[in-house]
């Protein structure tokens, strides 16, 4: 019995300058979340190269690519995963208590800061299932920022949510974007493509197009 081998992704190459937002787009099956798990080291390519900020990801061992992922890159999923027994500073804490880089008090600290920043203010000591969608999207945006990485990668963040919602969402990622922190958001909503620097947009694995 033969093996048959389905490319998901084919010969696709391009760069993000630092500090860009970008938008991945296209269909159910396209590819998107997989480019987007190989970007932020979920996932490792059989073939071909990822340089991230001079980092050669696609060489890296698991245990490299953990700790490079924990310190240089912030990831936002569809569903939260969020710890259902955690308050919501304390899940924001978290990637902060694997690197050991601040005190308990300035991790604290820096949770707060990070749930008011995405406009949680007074909603700390709240668990996920006193939240609403839209907030608990919202503490794992502030999450993702733990550790403040330069890269914030989101995969369908505003698809499990109501209009308004995602308005809060996409403002929290425009300010984002003003500091500096280059997006990588994977949607296969319709999109303005003037809110973006940058559309990939994704056909059978392959680029389309690249406004």
């Amino acid at each position: 019995m033969v093996d048959t081998i389905i490319p998901v992704l084919d010969d696709l190459s391009f760069q993000v300058p630092t500090g860009q937002k970008v938008a991945i787009t296209g269909k159910s099956g396209s590819g998107k979340t997989t480019l987007l798990n190989l970007l932020t080291g979920l996932d490792t390519p059989d073939s071909g190269s990822i340089v991230i900020n001079q980092h050669a990801i696609h060489a890296y061992k698991e245990d490299q690519l953990a700790r490079w992922r924990l310190q240089e890159v912030g990831i936002v999923f569809q569903f939260y995963h969020l710890f259902d027994t955690l308050l919501a500073w304390e899940n924001v804490r978290f990637p902060m208590e694997l690197t050991k880089d601040l005190s308990k008090k300035e991790q604290k600290e820096r949770a707060y800061h990070l749930l008011q920043k995405v406009g949680l203010e007074g909603k700390e000591q709240k668990f996920p299932h006193q939240l609403s969608g839209g907030e608990k999207q919202r503490v794992a945006i502030a999450r993702s920022l733990a550790n403040d990485p330069s890269i914030l990668a989101a995969d369908e963040p505003t698809g499990n949510l109501d209009s308004a919602n995602t308005e809060q969402i996409n403002q929290v990622f425009s300010q984002l974007h003003q500091e500096g922190k280059t997006l990588l958001i994977v949607t296969h909503e319709a999109i303005q493509a003037s809110d973006f620097d940058r559309v990939i947009h994704l056909q059978d694995g392959k680029i389309s197009e690249s406004p």
